[in-house]
């Protein structure tokens, strides 16, 4: 990890709790808070790329209400307010307690800083810079920049161009194991926070380290 000049991280789940609309909406939405917020998650990921596979590009604000209308409507959670709530909450959301700190070692250790989201940049970086992570990035990368979205080669090849460095000095840190297999696939190194013991993917590309939290990562390149 210490050759690593660059260290991308994905926005959602290794920067910013995604949780957190639920957790402060758990009693409007009862005992299906849970759920809801899990099918939400996969909601999206099945209909970004199911888009990318249509060659029918949508701006990820859409996709992330079309997924979270679905999981309302499975479990019968017809509150439109709620809705419109737990929507505009994404974008105010906190990072996780050690990030900061991670994000401030990377840049005194001389490395590059940045994210790679799927979601919108307007969005994405109001989220960043409501969380106060925003001036700890040197960059912010949003799918919509070339109009496919991860886990496509694409998108990583885009960043590689950005950072205008060579793959194997790019680390991948992602919450997301299949963001993982797609950064591994291209040839980025890679960094699996699992921070709920989850199983790994069955695929040749996996995660060169797997941390539970964020802060061992500083451990690995330094």
């Amino acid at each position: 990890m210490k050759k690593n000049k660059a260290f991308v991280f994905n926005a959602y789940g290794a920067i910013l709790d995604t949780y957190l609309p639920f957790e402060e909406y758990k009693e409007e939405l009862g005992e299906n808070a849970l759920v809801i917020y899990k099918l939400w998650r996969s909601k999206r990921l099945q209909y970004s790329s199911q888009l990318s596979l249509m060659n029918r590009f949508t701006n990820y604000d859409l996709i992330r209400k079309y997924a979270l209308e679905f999981a309302c409507d499975v479990y019968g959670m017809k509150d439109a307010d709620l809705k419109k709530k737990i929507l505009e909450a994404h974008s105010k959301l906190d990072c996780y307690p050690d990030v900061k700190e991670v994000l401030k070692t990377l840049k005194d250790a001389g490395k590059i800083t940045a994210v790679l989201s799927n979601d919108a940049p307007k969005v994405l970086n109001t989220a960043l810079k409501n969380a106060g992570v925003d001036n700890l990035l040197d960059g912010v990368y949003s799918t919509d920049q070339i109009k496919t979205y991860k886990p496509s080669p694409a998108v990583y090849e885009f960043v590689e161009e950005q950072l205008g460095l060579p793959r194997n000095k790019i680390c991948f840190v992602s919450s997301n194991s299949w963001d993982i297999a797609g950064a591994a696939s291209y040839g980025f190194n890679s960094v699996w926070i699992n921070r709920y013991k989850r199983t790994p993917e069955h695929l040749p590309y996996q995660a060169d380290k797997e941390i539970s939290k964020l802060s061992e990562l500083t451990s690995l390149i330094l």
